[in-house]
């Protein structure tokens, strides 16, 4: 199902945000500049209005919280996503296409549906504007259609949703002052487009006894993955292996989850940011660079290794601050975002978010990882636990995962890709690289949690059956481990472990076998993702890093399917037709300021002649008729520098030429008369008054 809105008026989504000084209340926009609605600011409208209907009879106390749910105890009975406009995803399609241009700018795109309102406040005493109220706020234009997904938990409450939905008439900021008027509809999808999601590509043929199976995560919308602190302003920069492992228990169902999970050979790694479809893994902190040292012109950074040692005595070192690698060492980092939210007092004759904790009004901000972003992690399991995941999998509908998931945030594409068999391979070697490439926690003999080298020998020595193990030059960062159980409603422990991206250097004189390190997880709750390692042969003291390779658009093909390439066209025509009137009659400056005593009459009769003829052509037979020589001449030199049939041929031929597509011009040809000489005037009169020293 979806949600349709329609704007009666403009709408005005307050986003909390002030980027500069001229707009000081802002809609929320994506990073294409395209306006949505936040599915929060839609499902608090909605439970308003299902509220009304409580107070009125209609619904009953246990029907509202159900449907709402309880924070903390109770899910909501749906689950709603962003409203984009009307056909976003094949705006966004002819966006791409012209990725890196000035053309598709955030702000040139946001000028397509949104316009600027000033507002002040009046002294009633003195009838005069007060001092300091001058506001200027950004509108989205009334008559764009907005969509929202719309997914029924409960199918038994899509008549009291659609009901709901129905009532409410207004959204966003300044509703009773004339903005946010709207038109409110639950409809549902036809057979053609309630497509049922396919996310599972391996076939249980391709299965072995034991396999590496690989995931995706495509993020739809953005994802809270709150980090162990629990600040809500901060999330974690990939998706923890217990989220899916969560995902997958959902799907199997208690029992079956129990079963399989009794012989604890299944494994959920983290899901990491992907680059061209390869998972990165995180940089390790032992990579160093010269302070304040930038990329070189090729995009490479040349980074000290420090576990080997290398000698920087004479250079001032930095750490490199390297999220994540690909296998090609290109850096990779993952793209978070703010969005600021608040709740209204629980008295709702107060209309607005007051902030004050006792009538339980709350201003607050909420830190998500960025939608348009891939994860991707691996399962390990057998041959018959991958069928029961694969077969669980498949049954799966539309996915949220991570905190919020009922509104705004946590809508992914999850899917199971390929699969490999895992084989171990013997690789005798005497000394090695050990890369952490999750949070590890680790136990003493006496099980309490510890993450020091000792502990971590005895670990690795009794996976490789030797004595003589070596931890050289350790680079080991710690972080805090916890989390929180939500059947138990319980905190889990707050632990000390090891953080990702910790390097140590493994030595032994007998030798030992890397192979058995090679898909093997260290330590304590590794089901979850803990305790990934990577191991690899030692490597030159130098690393040579890449800057990740900026794709453009300008060598696609321009099939467009979308009319927003069309109006962007059009807009930056405007612009450059007002540009070019303004250098022309820049130009023309000693000319005019030699016929000051007559331009004031002269822009004043051209004025009125351009209203009364219908083009260029008219204009200047006119302009030949006027008695005076000297304004004659001025209005026949001021016209002829701007002939609007020339600027427009000109003006469409080089966009055309520069972007590689033709479009369709919304004025004809008397319209673009009108519009030159209407700009042609404005100059004039500015001119004119530059002239006379009043600006």
């Amino acid at each position: 199902m979806k949600i349709k809105i329609k704007l009666l008026s403009d709408l005005c989504t307050a986003s909390g945000e002030t980027h500069n000084s001229l707009i000081d209340l802002d809609v929320v926009y994506d990073e294409y500049g395209l306006p949505y609605i936040p599915a929060k600011r839609l499902k608090g409208c909605i439970r308003e209005a299902a509220l009304e209907m409580q107070e009125l009879g209609l619904v009953t106390e246990t029907q509202f919280g159900q449907m709402f749910g309880q924070s903390g105890s109770q899910k909501s009975a749906f689950c709603l996503s962003n409203a984009y406009i009307e056909g976003y995803n094949n705006i966004v399609s002819d966006l791409n296409k012209f990725q890196g241009t000035e053309l598709v700018s955030q702000q040139n795109v946001l000028e397509q549906y949104t316009y600027t309102r000033t507002q002040t406040a009046i002294d009633y005493e003195t009838g005069v504007a007060d001092k300091n109220s001058l506001r200027t706020i950004r509108v989205v234009k009334k008559g764009i259609v907005f969509e929202a997904e719309c997914s029924l938990i409960k199918p038994e409450f899509q008549k009291l949703l659609e009901n709901a939905v129905s009532i409410v008439k207004h959204i966003g900021v300044s509703r009773t002052r004339g903005l946010g008027l709207v038109n409110m509809e639950l409809i549902a999808l036809d057979s053609r487009e309630n497509i049922e999601k396919e996310h599972v590509f391996v076939k249980k043929e391709a299965l072995k006894e034991q396999n590496q199976l690989h995931y995706t995560i495509y993020l739809k919308s953005p994802v809270i993955c709150k980090s162990e602190q629990g600040n809500q302003a901060e999330t974690k920069d990939y998706i923890a292996g217990n989220k899916v492992l969560g995902l997958i228990a959902g799907a199997l169902g208690s029992a079956s989850y129990q079963e399989m999970m009794s012989k604890e050979d299944v494994i959920v790694t983290n899901a990491y940011i992907c680059m061209d479809g390869e998972r990165c893994i995180p940089g390790r902190i032992s990579l160093q660079k010269e302070k304040d040292q930038p990329y070189n012109e090729k995009g490479e950074l040349m980074l000290e290794d420090m576990l080997y040692g290398p000698d920087v005595q004479d250079r001032q070192m930095a750490p490199a601050g390297i999220d994540y690698l690909d296998k090609k060492n290109r850096v990779a980092a993952v793209d978070t975002q703010i969005s600021y939210h608040h709740q209204r007092p629980q008295d709702k004759s107060i209309g607005h978010a007051t902030g004050n904790a006792e009538d339980g009004s709350s201003f607050y901000q909420l830190c998500s990882i960025s939608a348009g972003q891939t994860f991707g992690g691996y399962i390990y399991a057998n041959r018959q636990n991958a069928e029961r995941i694969l077969e669980a999998v498949k049954k799966l509908g539309d996915i949220r995962m991570g905190y919020g998931r009922s509104s705004e945030f946590g809508a992914v594409d999850f899917q199971i890709d390929s699969v490999q068999k895992v084989e171990e391979k013997e690789k005798r070697i005497k000394e090695a690289v050990l890369t952490f490439v999750s949070d590890t926690i680790l136990y003493n003999e006496y099980g309490m949690a510890a993450a020091g080298t000792d502990t971590l020998k005895k670990y690795l020595e009794e996976m490789l059956d030797i004595t003589d193990l070596e931890i050289r030059n350790p680079f080991l960062q710690y972080t805090t481990i916890g989390g929180y159980n939500v059947t138990w409603k319980q905190r889990k422990p707050i632990i000390q472990g090891i953080e990702k991206g910790s390097v140590v250097l493994l030595y032994s004189e007998t030798g030992f076998d890397a192979g058995q390190l090679e898909h093997t997880f260290i330590g304590e709750r590794v089901a979850e993702g803990y305790g990934e390692i990577e191991v690899d042969k030692p490597e030159e003291k130098q690393v040579v890093v890449y800057k990740p390779e900026l794709h453009s658009g300008e060598h696609q093909q321009k099939e467009l399917i979308s009319d927003i390439i069309n109006q962007l066209l059009n807009a930056e025509f405007e612009r450059q037709m007002n540009d070019r009137i303004r250098t022309k009659l820049t130009e023309s400056g000693k000319t005019l300021t030699k016929n000051a005593d007559v331009l004031n009459a002269a822009v004043s009769k051209l004025r009125v002649m351009v209203k009364a003829e219908k083009n260029y052509e008219n204009l200047i037979a006119e302009i030949e008729g006027i008695e005076d020589t000297k304004k004659r001449e001025l209005c026949r030199s001021i016209v002829k520098a701007v002939n609007p049939k020339t600027l427009t041929e000109q003006i469409c031929r080089q966009l055309e030429e520069k972007y590689d597509v033709g479009f369709e011009l919304r004025w004809n040809e008397n319209e673009c008369y009108r519009m030159a000489y209407r700009n042609c005037i404005t100059e004039l009169k500015y001119l004119t008054k530059m002239g006379k020293g009043e600006q």
